[in-house]
């Protein structure tokens, strides 16, 4: 089926009104523990704040330079803690644990104890940073918005290494997440490039083009990775905007297969299947093993806003509505939704709008302040819920 442009610019561009009602689907069986303001992600920037969840604790940081841990069984703050930074990417956790490592749009990396927010290291690099930092072993791996990644030492945050692509005219706001396999860091760019590094040196090992660009204007040929890249037994599984969906071999990038399929969202991998929701909002089951169709489900165009989240036998997909849809993974069917007036009212929030930039002319434009932007976190029997407004919930499965 082909993409509609039309579709396209309606989800990148943030610009059509979509009525949720005329979307057949009822409200969905779900308790919601706890929702709560907690943060201030922002509207006016394409920040990569996502929830990491440790246990009994969440960990966030915001825009406003906070970091903070909250219950997860209750969604109250345990402890926070103040910079004089604009947080923008993260927050990750080193591989012990006890290290947490947050980007900011100055393109400062903090390195934090984890048990009280101490700084043990900060390092200044070239851009802001729009995608979460990585570790392993006594490297830290970080990439910036002007087309670099960069190697630092986790003892001490010192440059070791550098690697650079040329960033394209124009270009979709925020980066991949670099994803560590073994001695290598796989990194996406800008331009369509997937490359693998030498984990302790940043050498080139080798690159794989997911979409090479067309048309005659600049907005007609971006090609850009930008959702996170997957690995499950020793195959990478990628997307690229204006791209494919492809499957690859992680120690050598030689292509298993591939599929003509834009999405800027990345991709969830299961047991059998690889689930994607395109630009267009089109969410489709494929198979791992061949890239076949086994579904896709089209009556969420225009809104869907995240890829989605494996929840046992369905998928929780976030729209830019503020809705949460859940799929069936086997046949692709609606099964229900959850509303964002549920979740608005047991956060006691009112509409959050911040101020928006002047200035800010990155593409695609600002999403809705309700909209859900991140996959939902699912961990045990709980998904977890973060709104552009700030608001997170804590929802589980109804007994």
């Amino acid at each position: 089926m082909f993409l509609r442009a039309t579709a396209i610019a309606c989800v990148l561009l943030a610009g059509c009104t979509v009525n949720p009602e005329k979307i057949i689907a009822p409200d969905y069986a779900v308790n919601v523990n706890w929702a709560n303001k907690i943060a201030n992600i922002g509207v006016d920037k394409y920040a990569r704040l996502l929830p990491l969840v440790i246990g009994s604790t969440i960990i966030m940081a915001d825009r406003s330079g906070q970091l903070m841990h909250y219950n997860t069984s209750t969604g109250k703050l345990i402890w926070n803690k103040q910079f004089d930074a604009r947080f923008s990417a993260g927050p990750s956790l080193s591989s012990a644990g006890d290290m947490t490592i947050i980007g900011s749009q100055e393109g400062d990396v903090y390195s934090v104890s984890t048990s009280n927010g101490d700084t043990l290291w900060e390092q200044t690099l070239s851009s802001e940073i729009l995608s979460t930092p990585q570790q392993r072993g006594d490297v830290v791996v970080v990439q910036t918005n002007d087309g670099k990644a960069y190697g630092l030492s986790a003892a001490t945050g010192k440059v070791t290494w550098v690697y650079e692509r040329t960033v394209p005219v124009l270009s979709l706001r925020g980066n991949s997440t670099p994803l560590i396999v073994s001695d290598q860091v796989v990194v996406g760019f800008a331009n369509g490039r997937l490359v693998a590094l030498a984990l302790d040196d940043g050498k080139l090992l080798w690159e794989s083009s997911l979409a090479v660009p067309k048309g005659r204007t600049e907005l007609e040929r971006m090609t850009d990775i930008d959702g996170p890249i997957v690995e499950k037994d020793g195959i990478l599984y990628v997307s690229a905007y204006h791209g494919q969906v492809a499957a690859m071999g992680a120690d050598s990038g030689r292509m298993i297969w591939a599929r003509e399929m834009s999405s800027q969202l990345g991709v969830t991998v299961g047991e059998t299947l690889v689930f994607v929701t395109t630009a267009s909002g089109q969410v489709w089951a494929l198979s791992r093993e061949s890239g076949a169709t086994l579904w896709m489900q089209d009556k969420l165009e225009d809104i869907a806003s995240t890829r989605p989240a494996i929840v046992g036998d369905k998928l929780a997909v976030g729209a830019s509505t503020g809705d949460v849809y859940w799929i069936s993974t086997s046949d692709g069917q609606l099964l229900g939704r959850l509303s964002r007036d549920r979740v608005s009212e047991l956060a006691g929030a009112s509409e959050y709008v911040e101020h928006l930039d002047d200035d800010d002319k990155y593409f695609p434009p600002k999403p809705h302040a309700n909209s859900v932007t991140f996959r939902p976190e699912v961990v045990g029997n709980n998904l977890f819920i973060v709104y552009q407004d700030g608001i997170i919930a804590s929802v589980s499965a109804a007994k």
